[in-house]
């Protein structure tokens, strides 16, 4: 008899919190079942789990931790689509972070995996991100998204291009159309003919940042030379592609350093 397989996105486990931000859904989690009630089952999609308690037992394992013993909080498991596990806590109650995703068509089944280094400060931020979200931080939420996806799908599951070409046509269209209401990645990733964890890896590699964070770099330097000029700041987050005044006061906060409206008194 299979196992049963999950719908995208769904966990077993009480959700605290969720938020779903252009195709990646994230949410907070408490684990309400037993060991001994967690049977072996798969997921339609792919998806990480960060453990915020101890006891958390996987078939992801590295040297570091053998696998006879369970995880302790803070580590990050990879568990590709269609992997049969029963990832569960010594007891129930154990608290988790789940990332899931449809991944691209040409993604391996593959081994779980216990990622370290990079990824995990990644996935620190994509908590706080989470908990704190309010409308507007979609692009955030993204662009860690993709950050993490860029750690375990390989060049190959993507069907990257060696050749760049298209990865300045993305440079372009945020440059142009940063100030558009709702603009994705992965609608950009469209436009240019990839998937958007090679627009996102490419980006970074070539120009040091991820393309969400690009963009709003853009709206937030946009803004800031109409902001300078006087105009109302409530319209202004309309012009620039906000989704309002207080979203446009986060962004240009954490890129300026200052409020919009500090920034606006400079010159004066």
């Amino acid at each position: 008899m299979a196992s049963p397989s999950l719908s995208p996105g769904e966990f077993l486990g009480a959700q605290t919190r969720g938020v779903l931000a252009h195709g990646y859904k994230v949410d907070l989690r408490i684990a309400t079942l037993p060991p001994e009630q967690v049977h072996l089952h798969s997921h339609e999609d792919a998806h990480f789990v960060l453990a915020l308690d101890a006891g958390y037992r996987s078939l992801a394992h590295d040297p570091l931790t053998p696998r006879h013993q369970a995880f302790g909080p803070g580590a990050l498991v990879w568990n590709p689509a269609g992997v049969e596990h029963r990832d569960c806590f010594d007891v129930a109650g154990g608290r988790f972070l789940s990332l899931s995703f449809m991944p691209p068509s040409g993604a391996r089944l593959g081994d779980p995996l216990r990622l370290r280094g990079a990824a995990e400060g990644v996935v620190r931020r994509l908590v706080g991100a989470t908990a704190r979200f309010l409308a507007g931080d979609e692009m955030i939420i993204e662009g860690l998204a993709l950050d993490l996806a860029g750690a375990v799908l390989s060049p190959d599951e993507l069907d990257e291009d060696p050749a760049p070409e298209w990865l300045w046509r993305a440079g372009e269209i945020i440059a142009d159309r940063a100030a558009q209401p709702g603009m994705e990645v992965r609608s950009i990733a469209a436009e240019v003919g990839v998937h958007p964890v090679s627009l996102a890896r490419r980006y970074r590699r070539h120009y040091g940042q991820s393309p969400a964070a690009a963009i709003r770099q853009a709206r937030a330097d946009r803004a800031a030379g109409l902001m300078a000029r006087g105009v109302d700041l409530a319209a202004l987050a309309d012009e620039t592609g906000y989704a309002d005044q207080s979203h446009m006061t986060r962004d240009f906060t954490r890129i300026y350093g200052l409020s919009p409206a500090r920034y606006r008194a400079l010159f004066r």
